[in-house]
């Protein structure tokens, strides 16, 4: 039997369409994209990504207000993420919006209670929690082999430069700089992983160069677990595109039984501790780390990302685990690193508005 098709309006052809494109392209017989760019110059590349016959119209507004688009996935500037998210909602739209959620808590609750007024679904494009590797980490944590935790360690790294006139060298277009921009996907996986955090200290760096935000940054968290919880990120580095260059994504998880590891391009490993030997400096016994199984389906964070909603969108038991109501709590926590460095003071969490 065939399924009626959803259809779902794209808005937007920034870089990040590549990652969304590909979860899309692999559903046709479930969903039909219609993409809104700006630029006819972009044209060529949304149709090398989603093909010839994919229409494309120049406002993304035409498409909140056709009558046959069911759903909208959102990767527009931060800045346009509220009040596109509310418009979408106010014309029965279901909304799938990049990350970051929005700039700031105010603007996530407003896009959540449009969202349920509406009676639309909200979900955010958090896509490491839906990466194999990144998921293969999570299950070694929840198993309790690790034993207490202890410590956190999550890192960030890339050389970013862009273009003079891009939206991301704006403060206020981008919420911020680096930690808002990028450094929520390890602030998201830190709250998935190891639960909710209680309060946060920060400091960051500013290269007027590359643009009006922060370029790096540090936030030391201390979970409501009591755990502790050191995330960074360096936009000033080459890390992974360049020949033993660093890591791009780096978690490290410290328990008393034992640690785990996952590092972008490497995968997920985990060590526990075989005995403990005091007075030695080899406390952790001679066993080295173990590489974790992850499914290996091929798939994208992204693609599963997209395929559980389109799968929610047609009715269909799906899992979405990054709901707007989840999404907004993980940019509390980089506003909350904002308002640290600004008051120069630990500030706690949930912010008090």
């Amino acid at each position: 039997m065939t399924i009626k098709k959803v259809k779902i309006g794209i808005l937007g052809s920034g870089h990040i369409l590549g990652a969304h494109a590909a979860g899309f392209a692999r559903l046709r017989e479930s969903c039909e994209v219609v993409v809104a760019a700006r630029k006819e110059s972009d044209h060529a590349r949304i149709r090398s990504l989603l093909g010839d016959s994919v229409e494309i119209v120049s406002d993304y507004k035409q498409l909140l207000r056709r009558n046959d688009i069911d759903a909208v996935d959102i990767i527009l500037p931060h800045n346009l993420h509220v009040e596109v998210t509310i418009e979408a909602a106010k014309n029965g739209k279901h909304v799938l919006v990049e990350k970051v959620m929005a700039r700031n808590v105010e603007e996530c609750d407003a896009m959540i209670q449009a969202c349920s007024e509406a009676g639309v679904m909200l979900t955010v494009g958090h896509d490491r929690r839906y990466d194999p590797d990144w998921q293969a980490l999570k299950t070694i944590v929840d198993s309790g082999e690790l034993g207490e935790v202890l410590f956190w360690k999550l890192e960030h790294n890339q050389n970013v430069v862009f273009p003079e006139n891009s939206w991301i060298r704006k403060k206020d277009a981008i919420g911020g700089g680096a930690i808002m921009s990028c450094l929520t996907h390890q602030i998201d996986c830190l709250r998935w992983y190891g639960g909710e955090i209680a309060n946060v200290v920060s400091m960051s760096k500013v290269e007027p160069s590359r643009m009006e935000g922060e370029v790096i940054g540090a936030v030391l968290a201390k979970m409501n677990s009591g755990a502790l919880a050191l995330m960074s990120i360096n936009w000033y580095t080459q890390s992974h595109d360049a020949p033993d260059g660093l890591w791009y994504e780096f978690t490290h998880v410290t328990g008393t039984k034992g640690e785990a590891y996952y590092m972008s391009s490497r995968g997920t490993y985990v060590k526990i501790h075989e005995e403990q030997r005091l007075f030695e400096y080899d406390l952790r016994g001679k066993g080295g780390f173990k590489k974790a199984e992850a499914e290996t389906d091929g798939l994208t964070g992204h693609q599963r990302l997209i395929e559980e909603w389109v799968k929610s969108l047609h009715g269909q038991p799906a899992n979405i685990i990054t709901a707007g109501t989840d999404s907004r709590k993980t940019v509390e926590v980089a506003e909350a690193a904002y308002l640290s460095e600004r008051d120069e003071k630990v500030i706690h969490l949930p912010l008090v508005n």
